[in-house]
């Protein structure tokens, strides 16, 4: 898409508003970022919520009571979008437009905090989708400086360094985002999947094993703890591991897959098939993947998620 002069301000104020809230200077880092943003946000929803009436209008009105319907209901849809996908900046931008209108200038400013920081953590996991690695680490690094209690920020960061194949630095990352977040299932997968990569199978396992416990669906989670019971020749635990996957996820074909081998290995030659079958309708037809030869763990972090599945406890 072509940049156009209200992209290009939009761009540079999103900048401003990161050097001022770097430099301790948040109400005017928040007023730019409002600025850019409200190019940005969704022009419907902004134009509903300025030709509402406004509670303050009835003089017998308080913070306490409550609006009109029509606010209500569009006040509970950017809340519960805001609850159910926590990264979604816009969102949270028109949760604080609410609370604003509502006269609430605590509420609005954590909306509005809220909002700023998920923009910058959405630009940085894009950024890691992208083909400079480079820029990057520099964006993870930037939310990082942003609020350095955000684990999700160091998720993408350690996302990162794995990319500049700084693996040291890379655990490092997952182990503060696990000390911030103890109970953030996505942490404890990346963290295994570094340890996987460097070797470290015992601790790997320990890791996988931990995100299981706070999310017992995590299919990947048990694919790749199923790949490591296999290579530490626990041959049950890995058949077990990789059913516990397509549990999960019935539309798992690698998991499908590996279940197939590991049917096979224990004589469970019905079974073996059905799983095959399974596998052939799921994963690309063009891939042949001979019936010996199982998958192996993913070998980067499927994490630096830009939507996790769960919303660290603060």
């Amino acid at each position: 898409m072509a940049e156009t002069p209200d992209n290009v301000e939009a761009a540079e104020l999103h900048q401003v508003s990161v050097e001022l809230w770097l430099i301790g200077r948040r109400d005017e880092a928040l007023l730019a970022f409002r600025q850019a943003l409200g190019g940005e946000s969704d022009a419907i929803a902004l134009q509903l919520r300025d030709t509402l009436p406004n509670s303050y209008d009835d003089p017998d009105a308080t913070p306490d009571r409550p609006i009109n319907l029509q606010q209500q209901n569009a006040f509970a849809a950017y809340r519960n979008t805001a609850r159910m996908t926590t990264d979604d900046a816009r969102a949270w931008f028109n949760v604080g437009l609410t609370h604003e209108k509502e006269g609430r200038a605590v509420e609005a400013r954590q909306a509005f905090e809220e909002s700023f920081k998920s923009y910058h953590r959405n630009l940085a996991a894009k950024a890691l989708g992208g083909s400079d690695a480079q820029v990057a680490l520099e964006l993870c690094r930037r939310v990082v400086d942003i609020d350095e209690r955000d684990a999700k920020a160091w998720i993408n960061l350690g996302a990162a360094l794995g990319q500049m194949q700084q693996p040291d630095e890379e655990l490092e990352a997952y182990r503060r985002a696990i000390e911030i977040a103890p109970k953030y299932a996505e942490a404890w997968y990346n963290l295994g999947v570094a340890q996987a990569r460097e070797e470290r199978d015992g601790e790997a396992i320990h890791a996988y094993k931990q995100a299981l416990i706070l999310s017992p669906k995590f299919a990947k989670a048990w694919f790749n703890l199923g790949v490591l019971q296999g290579k530490l020749g626990n041959p049950q635990e890995k058949l077990r591991s990789y059913r516990k996957a397509v549990e999960a996820d019935h539309n798992f074909g690698e998991a499908w897959h590996n279940l197939g081998v590991m049917y096979n290995a224990f004589g469970k030659a019905e079974e073996g098939r059905e799983a095959f079958d399974r596998a052939r309708k799921l994963l690309n037809p063009k891939l042949r993947v001979a019936e010996s030869i199982e998958f192996k763990s993913s070998t980067t972090p499927d994490g630096a998620p830009d939507r996790p599945t769960a919303t660290p406890p603060p």
